[in-house]
């Protein structure tokens, strides 16, 4: 009896890990974008995926520290999305842009895996997967001008390339807009900046000449 109370507890726990071995990660998406934006794609790979099974993805009205805000609005939804293949792959996304986003918002993107065995879901992955509504730049520009900094999220330091961007000065907002550091470049190539004392969060790096990009701090 004893025997067969293993057997049964084992096979319920390799069915229990098959069902949340399907996972979404490495996302590729548009850092900003302005209020204008009528469409944003998002490419990602995913693995362990069985037929039948559908993502879900959604940009949703981030909180301070990164998190979706369940109870705020979204800008793009889409449900029973259908893999391309099974097992592992890359996939990208178009979603739609809607509900009028504003200059300065910060979303974040959720995604999951429901499951075709029985219904379940994955539970939505969100780790800093930010977007913010910009109108200081287009989307060409913040392409083109982007501020590299790695790595992000980060807890101590943050390191931010100088390269072919001739940054003077560098200042780091909060998203109510209150300015918690500022500092020269020194004509650097990597600027290190120890952000260790900041408290957990989304803050708001601009070099003062539209360049703007954000970072999660852990």
């Amino acid at each position: 009896m004893k025997k067969k109370l293993l057997l049964l507890t084992a096979i319920s726990l390799i069915s229990l890990s098959s069902l949340k071995s399907q996972t979404m990660s490495n996302l590729v998406f548009e850092s900003a974008i302005t209020p204008t934006t009528t469409t944003v794609s998002l490419t990602f790979d995913f693995d362990g995926v069985s037929e039948g099974d559908k993502f879900e993805w959604q940009l949703i009205i981030a909180k301070a520290d990164g998190t979706p805000d369940w109870g705020q609005r979204n800008i793009a939804y889409e449900t029973a999305i259908t893999p391309i293949n099974s097992g592992s792959g890359t996939q990208t996304v178009t979603f739609g842009i809607y509900n009028n986003p504003v200059d300065g918002e910060v979303f974040t993107w959720a995604g999951k895996i429901t499951l075709a065995s029985d219904g379940s879901d994955t539970g939505y992955n969100n780790s800093g997967n930010l977007v913010t509504i910009s109108n200081t730049a287009s989307v060409d520009e913040v392409a083109q001008n982007k501020i590299t900094m790695y790595p992000n999220p980060s807890s101590d330091i943050l390191n931010i390339s100088n390269k072919n961007l001739d940054i003077k000065s560098i200042s780091i907002f909060s998203l109510i807009g209150k300015k918690v550091m500022e500092f020269e470049s020194n004509d650097k190539e990597l600027i290190s900046v120890d952000i260790s004392k900041l408290s957990k969060g989304i803050y708001l790096v601009s070099t003062g000449d539209k360049k703007i990009a954000k970072f999660l701090k852990e």
